[in-house]
């Protein structure tokens, strides 16, 4: 009869790194950027089939990479506006993350919320002034709603741009330390303190 090989188990901190290291869901970044290291060289390099079968497989696969590294490549946020406006959006939050010597994932991030916020303002804008600069408009309830609405949009992401870029200007500010020593003095009960020649004060 054969022997059975006796299996180690695993300890706590042994069976969470396998967890990690062969659990993973789809949209992971590392288990999409080793499907992509199969997938490339095929794209890249393959016959007729092997491009076409890579290719309908990679383009889900870049999306999600792209999306996984959004502080570096802003796919979500150019995603989220028009054509017109995708370039601005990238540009925007590159010249700002230059500007501002932006370094962490958090200052990224905000740089992203300026830049929502400032295309919406701009977005907002030229929808209210189209409207507005259209003399043959007739101005009805429907159409002061439209604008009412418009406004709010732009106050709020006004409100939004200001907070946004008062909250990075504060994350890059130097932090100041202070050392105060100080001198600190017991007065026991009953001792007189003079403060001046004519007035004597008595500590309670």
């Amino acid at each position: 009869m054969e022997n059975k090989k006796e299996i180690k188990k695993y300890t706590l901190e042994e069976t969470k790194k396998n967890v990690l290291k062969i659990f993973r869901a789809e949209g992971d970044l590392n288990y999409n950027l080793e499907k992509l290291g199969d997938i490339l060289p095929k794209l890249l390099s393959g016959n007729k089939e092997e491009v076409k079968e890579a290719r309908e497989i990679s383009d889900t696969k870049v999306t999600e990479v792209m999306m996984a590294l959004e502080t570096d490549t802003h796919w979500g946020l150019m995603s989220s506006f028009r054509n017109e406006y995708r370039g601005m959006a990238k540009e925007f939050s590159d010249q700002l993350i230059k500007d501002y010597n932006c370094t962490t994932v958090a200052e990224k991030a905000l740089v992203e919320i300026i830049a929502n916020a400032f295309i919406r303002i701009i977005d907002n804008s030229r929808r209210l002034n189209d409207n507005l600069g259209d003399g043959g408009t007739t101005i009805n309830e429907n159409k002061t709603k439209y604008f009412t609405m418009l406004s709010l949009q732009i106050d709020r992401a006004n409100r939004q741009f200001l907070n946004a870029l008062v909250a990075l200007k504060q994350f890059k500010a130097p932090t100041i330390e202070m050392n105060i020593k100080t001198n600190t003095a017991f007065i026991s009960n009953n001792q007189q303190v003079n403060v001046n020649k004519d007035e004597n004060i008595k500590a309670q």
